[in-house]
């Protein structure tokens, strides 16, 4: 049976959180060694930086250490292909990082950084392998925010229906849950009164296309963006609302104003077909 073998990884981290290299840095990976080498390796590399606390050295078994990693590589390429390096200029490698997020919040800072130089470009690679090179390699993929889409029929025309969502006025009548009173701003704002504070709603639609941009803020300036679309389906009208999780929720807050969205749309279906 094969001896487990280790590596140790560190080097110096931009705060006490210890997941992001220091600016201009990369962490160290060194091994592989037997458990005692990997130890005597660890204590002289601590040893030599017990004075600075952004510096720590961690012991891996090769298994951990083999599994995803993930590195922030780039730099100043020589064109837009992004396959060759400017001439006296290097690759640049960061990482590695345990997670996803902490290579994520790297290369967003580095990005950032460098937004105005088009043949500058810092990509996130899976378990790069230092000294691999140059190679295309993809944007990192943003991560979507949990979305959910609401729609109700109802035994109504559209014009009818859309007037009458494009009234603030009307929303405590369906609104349930979350309005308890509207009041009329200034250009398609309405002051609203909610179960958990006041807050504003901005209101703007496309008679034609049913198309309407909701934009609440509540008291805490957690922002929803909430497109709707009123159309004529099945000699009545459906109505779509699209919802997206803001950051600041948890999945759990969201949920559970998805459940009172639907109680909602129930409550608009039956108050326009009885009137």
């Amino acid at each position: 049976m094969t001896a487990q073998r280790y590596y140790v990884v560190g080097g110096e981290y931009a705060d006490t959180s210890f997941t992001v290299p220091a600016p201009g840095t990369q962490l160290e990976t060194h091994g592989p060694f037997s458990e005692r080498e990997a130890k005597v390796c660890w204590r002289d590399l601590t040893g030599r930086t017990v004075d600075n606390a952004m510096v720590r050295y961690v012991l891996k078994a090769e298994a951990q250490a083999g599994g995803k990693s993930y590195w922030v590589v780039g730099g100043e390429y020589a064109d837009t292909s992004f396959t060759r390096m400017q001439t006296n200029k290097e690759l640049e490698v960061y990482g590695p990082f345990d997670k996803w997020d902490a290579a994520l919040g790297f290369w967003r800072g580095m990005t950032s950084k460098s937004v105005d130089d088009a043949l500058v470009r810092y990509d996130i690679r899976e378990n790069y392998q230092p000294g691999e090179g140059v190679r295309p390699a993809a944007r990192p993929k943003a991560k979507m925010q949990l979305t959910e889409t609401k729609s109700v029929a109802i035994a109504a025309p559209p014009e009818k229906v859309f007037a009458f969502v494009m009234d603030g006025a009307n929303w405590p009548a369906w609104a349930i849950h979350n309005v308890k009173a509207m009041k009329p701003g200034q250009n398609g704002v309405w002051d609203m009164e909610t179960a958990r504070g006041p807050g504003k709603v901005t209101l703007r639609g496309d008679a034609a296309s049913g198309v309407i941009d909701e934009v609440f803020v509540d008291a805490q300036g957690v922002t929803w963006n909430v497109p709707w679309r009123v159309m004529a389906a099945g000699g009545g009208t459906v109505v779509v609302m699209v919802f997206t999780k803001p950051p600041s929720f948890t999945e759990g807050q969201f949920l559970q104003g998805m459940a009172q969205m639907d109680d909602e749309l129930e409550a608009l279906k039956k108050v326009l077909e009885s009137a």
